[in-house]
């Protein structure tokens, strides 16, 4: 009879070894060269997990790992992740860029006549907002905010990028880690001339999150905000090719995030709280 082998120092050393080999080719990886990583594997291999695995979450939750793992690999600091309350003056403006924004297209919209109210309620509208805000905003502070604006921020910073740079580089990852998302994911199916004003909208909503992440140091303001838009928006117009509370079916114009008008809405948007909050001279 062939026995276990039993324990010995010889499989602990090689483990010792292989840790410290490990430990050794991190710290041989230039600062500057993390987030060209970091954003390749979110933006390549978010799509690729969920074809091969059917499992529509893993597009998200691999970003929860890459979190994670930049920020041990890198040893970031809680102030480079963004891990702070912020400033009132943040959360107002936090709050009020979707609420502009979606109000702007609800005016719209009720001028164009575009509302099929048969189905709405009231009760419905703040039930579904409410219940969604709560649970996007705990899935943003560990997924798309707690990467985007947490560890790749941060990774950013310490490759020694200027604020300014660090928001482009940010917000044009997000922008592409989301070109994938109307074509793999069946909630946001969209035609596929679409896809690229989708990505450009996502882009510049970006822009607006890094402004507010650079203004408040925080990704818990930038989850706020970013769930705030996600509730209403999702409930309100819908999402992919589904309708919303509204009932409004032709999204082409006034629609926050598959409508033009939404889409030069965001972009003044981000351009004002740009210009507020001065990257290049901060």
């Amino acid at each position: 009879m062939i026995g276990w082998p039993s324990p010995s120092s010889k499989p602990t050393a090689c483990s010792g070894e292989r840790l410290q080999l490990g430990a050794d080719m991190l710290s041989r990886i230039k600062p500057v060269a993390w987030p060209l990583i970091a954003s390749i594997a979110a933006i390549a291999f978010s799509p690729l997990l969920m074809l091969s695995t059917g499992e529509e979450n893993l597009y998200v939750l691999w970003i929860a790992v890459l979190m994670a793992a930049l920020w041990i690999a890198q040893r970031l600091t809680k102030r480079e992740v963004g891990v702070a309350l912020g400033d009132s003056k943040s959360y107002l403006a936090a709050f009020a860029y979707p609420t502009v924004i979606i109000g702007c297209v609800i005016l719209g919209a009720w001028a164009d006549q575009l509302f099929d109210l048969k189905d709405f309620m009231w009760s419905t509208v703040f039930r579904r907002i409410s219940l969604n805000f709560l649970l996007t905003f705990v899935l943003a502070l560990i997924t798309e905010e707690g990467f985007f604006r947490g560890a790749l921020w941060g990774s950013c910073e310490r490759a020694g990028f200027s604020p300014a740079k660090t928001i482009i580089w940010t917000s044009l990852a997000f922008g592409l880690w989301h070109i994938a998302v109307p074509l793999v994911d069946p909630e946001f199916t969209q035609p596929l001339i679409k896809v690229p004003q989708y990505a450009i909208g996502s882009t510049i909503f970006a822009v607006a999150m890094g402004a507010l992440r650079l203004r408040s140091g925080s990704v818990v303001v930038t989850s706020a905000c970013h769930a705030l838009w996600n509730a209403t928006v999702y409930t309100l117009f819908g999402a992919g090719e589904k309708a919303g509370q509204l009932g409004i079916t032709d999204t082409s114009l006034w629609d926050p995030e598959r409508g033009y008008a939404g889409l030069a809405l965001a972009a003044l948007a981000a351009i004002l709280l740009w210009r507020w909050i001065k990257p290049a001279k901060a």
